[in-house]
């Protein structure tokens, strides 16, 4: 508990709860109102508290990130050279990059955050280096396979900046390359007002993690609060985040307008959890 109070003072913040309870249950127009996530929010966000906590909701990490390993390794023997080169990115603490560099595949991660470089370097075999999605230091036409793994394409609350991110990976990409973007996010449900707003999800301890996103046309996604409750004690309240909704149209039309060839759309059927969507564009 020390060490998740320690990475929770990172970069959320103490909150008493009575405002913590009021935005988790008002109105969504209120809501919005107080959830405005700032551009930079990514920066603010992803450090120290949102790895301590990615640990502990997601399950058994070591079995996801197996699973996510036999997503790749599927497409890889279906669409890619046996031995393909691979970017993964925004790569986090390295999870998908070591397991895949430990398999004997070339792989360089990508990110901005240094506390998960640093992370990622010392837990594996895989390149890092620090990067922007939007300004890739990387060779044109080099990369067979761009990872993009859990709700990592999205983040921008500008669509120029979403519409420069799939440029850039359609410009590294090899002819006949493919990126994979993996989400967690139901984006048809949310979009056709199927959403659960508020999620809870245990922690340990008797700690919780509370979560709720409202759909906001006017961003075209989910403006989010998280809050970690502890025992006993006062929240600690995240910055306000944000998830871009696309359907299958918005996938097409932004995939073509980056020069994809072809796209392809697996989600699992509505009502199955965990819910993932798995998007393959093709140059």
């Amino acid at each position: 508990m020390n060490r998740l109070l320690e990475d929770l003072s990172s970069n959320f913040r103490r909150t008493d709860t009575d405002s913590a309870r009021h935005l988790w249950s008002c109105d969504d127009r209120t809501f919005l109102a107080a959830a405005r996530p700032d551009p930079d929010w990514p920066r603010q966000y992803f450090g120290p508290a949102y790895a301590a906590l990615a640990d502990r909701f997601a399950g058994n990490p070591a079995a996801r990130t197996q699973r996510d390993i036999d997503t790749i390794r599927t497409v890889i023997a279906e669409h890619l050279p046996a031995r393909p080169r691979i970017l993964d990115i925004p790569c986090g603490t390295g999870r998908h990059a070591n397991a895949l560099a430990a398999q004997g595949l070339e792989v360089t991660g990508l990110d901005l955050q240094p506390d998960y470089l640093r992370t990622a370097r010392t837990e594996g075999s895989a390149s890092y280096a620090a990067a922007d999605m939007r300004a890739l230091p990387v060779a044109t036409a080099s990369i067979d396979l761009v990872l993009n793994m859990w709700n990592s394409l999205g983040y921008f609350l500008n669509p120029a900046d979403e519409a420069a991110t799939l440029a850039e990976f359609r410009r590294v990409l090899r002819p006949g390359g493919m990126v994979l973007v993996q989400q967690d996010l139901d984006a048809p449900a949310a979009l056709e007002g199927r959403w659960l707003q508020h999620m809870k999800a245990p922690l340990d301890d008797g700690a919780w993690l509370l979560v709720r996103q409202v759909p906001d046309a006017s961003l075209g996604g989910l403006a989010c609060l998280s809050w970690v409750v502890l025992p006993g004690q006062d929240p600690f309240q995240g910055p306000a985040f944000f998830l871009r909704l696309r359907d299958d149209a918005a996938w097409a039309r932004d995939a073509q307008a980056a020069g994809f060839a072809t796209v392809a759309i697996a989600r699992t059927p509505p009502g199955v959890a965990p819910h993932e969507t798995v998007v393959l564009l093709k140059a």
